[in-house]
């Protein structure tokens, strides 16, 4: 007895010891980098062109009341007018009626091109919150050091970053040793199938194969990670993929005073509330663990005990990260409830009942795996479960690569105080759509951002500051003019994930 309890102690006290070890040398990934310049930079002007893009309401809904084909048309006139080296240098082409492609001939033809995406579109203000506006929300008005209005944020600041910064250089006589594509699709905020998806395929039609694509995705945040002090810049490696799943039930009309043992909407509220109850399961999937390898080492030693020794507190970390929404979205596929229907009257009982589930997807699960989840927890053959959208998850872009490099010392040399961390997109994004043209896509905004002003993004008073503006063009200017060796050739990627959606709604407000 005495000799086992000397063999416990000493494991016990090795496990403290590793712990300890492990904690102490995870070591922060963070470094200086030159500082990019702001100087020559036309941070009121900039504002000026933004506010006057925010001006058209192009809303890509086209069952909305607000939509308008002739906004499109008319806020490609204005940027034509707004740029116009960019529009005598740059070869430009309409792709799907309303989505630009421009082209920036690069010096060297034996160099990978590089994309920039953004969109044009925007998503429609709720009705009835338009008195809760400070600044009328198609108004691109100018106050207070910001631009205000729908888009400001999402995402028309960066369509005019990247066209103030490629207009930046043409004035200073600057051509890129490499070709740059500007790629805005039209209708990202409805799925971007006649947008992007279009430009996609023009490119894989012409052997076009970029050695990264960035597209909006992460941004500087603050107070958003708990426990780290400083920004955290988070660049999207990848995204969740989305499901909405219809569940219909059946059964015999007639008056409440004799009602079955189980209504038609008692089935669909049974459905549903088991689905919340048994969500999918909570993983610390690769993905995960490389995001928490570069924010563990900004947290306090509390936290970087734990995310040093995930092998010893795993099950303590998940139960920690789940309890609150954003932790609980990025280890798991979520499920939100987001529609039913079923009844005509308080006393009739509903012969049809039905809900709509939003699963976001996470990476390393498919839309098979998640149907037969759905099925095996409501376990009643009497609900018809029906799949009406799904969009598998997207690939998942290495860190390693030099693109990713690339992007990490550039957001170092605009928001140095910021963490950089890689990091998987809850949302969906145009960037899936070049998948079968490249395999390094990253998702970065390059704006600084509050905790508090996250719910401006699709939601009331929607804004961006002067200097946001500013620090954009700075951070694409340098992107354009920076140079790099890609490791190997980039692949074609020709088996991309699955997409079901023919004969389907279009997906809205993603």
């Amino acid at each position: 007895m005495a000799i086992f309890k000397a063999g416990a102690a000493a494991a016990a006290a090795l496990i403290v010891l590793v712990v300890l070890f492990r904690a102490l040398t995870f070591k922060s990934k963070r470094y200086p980098a030159e500082r990019a310049a702001l100087d020559g930079i036309d941070f009121t002007g900039a504002a000026g062109r933004l506010a006057g893009a925010i001006k058209f309401k192009t809303i890509s809904d086209p069952e909305h009341p607000a939509f308008s084909s002739g906004e499109f048309l008319r806020l490609a006139a204005y940027l034509e007018t707004s740029y116009p080296l960019v529009h005598a240098n740059l070869e430009k082409e309409s792709v799907g009626e309303y989505s630009v492609l421009y082209r920036w001939k690069g010096s060297n033809e034996e160099a990978q091109p590089v994309l920039f995406s953004a969109h044009l579109d925007v998503v429609a203000v709720e009705e009835g919150t338009e008195r809760d506006w400070l600044h009328p929300p198609f108004g691109g008005d100018l106050a207070d050091g910001y631009v205000w209005g729908r888009g400001a944020m999402d995402m028309k600041f960066q369509v005019i970053a990247l066209l103030e910064a490629a207009e930046h250089l043409l004035r200073e006589g600057y051509r890129p040793a490499r070709d740059i594509y500007l790629a805005f699709g039209h209708d990202e905020e409805i799925g971007g199938g006649e947008g992007a998806r279009r430009i996609a395929e023009l490119l894989r039609s012409r052997g076009v194969k970029p050695a990264y694509v960035l597209d909006e995705g992460g941004s500087v945040t603050e107070g958003v990670v708990a426990g780290v002090s400083s920004p955290v810049a988070v660049v999207g490696i990848g995204e969740k993929g989305f499901a909405s799943i219809r569940l219909t039930a059946e059964s015999e009309g007639g008056h409440s005073s004799m009602p079955p043992r189980h209504t038609a909407a008692g089935m669909i509220g049974r459905a549903v509330a088991a689905l919340e109850k048994h969500p999918r399961p909570a993983r610390l999937s690769g993905h995960v663990r490389l995001m928490l390898s570069f924010i563990g080492p900004e947290m306090s030693f509390a936290f970087r005990l734990i995310l040093a020794n995930l092998w010893l507190f795993a099950p303590l970390f998940k139960a920690v990260f789940t309890s609150f929404p954003a932790g609980n979205a990025i280890l798991r596929t979520t499920t939100a409830v987001t529609m039913l229907e079923g009844g005509t009257a308080p006393n009739v009982l509903p012969q049809k009942a039905s809900a709509v589930v939003n699963f976001r997807i996470a990476p390393g699960e498919t839309g098979a795996v998640l149907l037969a989840h759905v099925k095996k927890v409501i376990r009643n053959d009497k609900i018809k479960i029906e799949m009406m959208q799904l969009s598998e998850p997207s690939r998942i872009s290495p860190v390693d690569s030099a693109a990713f490099k690339l992007i990490e010392n550039v957001i170092y040399s605009v928001f140095p105080a910021a963490v950089v961390a890689p990091y998987v997109v809850i949302a969906a994004t145009d960037a899936v759509k070049y998948e079968p043209v490249c395999g390094n896509i990253y998702r970065f905004s390059p704006f600084q951002i509050a905790a508090a002003d996250l719910e401006r993004i699709h939601g009331t008073n929607e804004r961006i500051s002067f200097e946001n503006i500013g620090r954009s063009i700075a951070f694409f200017i340098k992107l354009f003019k920076s140079s790099f060796r890609c490791q190997a050739p980039n692949e074609l990627f020709l088996t991309r994930r699955a997409t079901v959606n023919a004969g389907l709604p279009r997906i809205k407000n993603r």
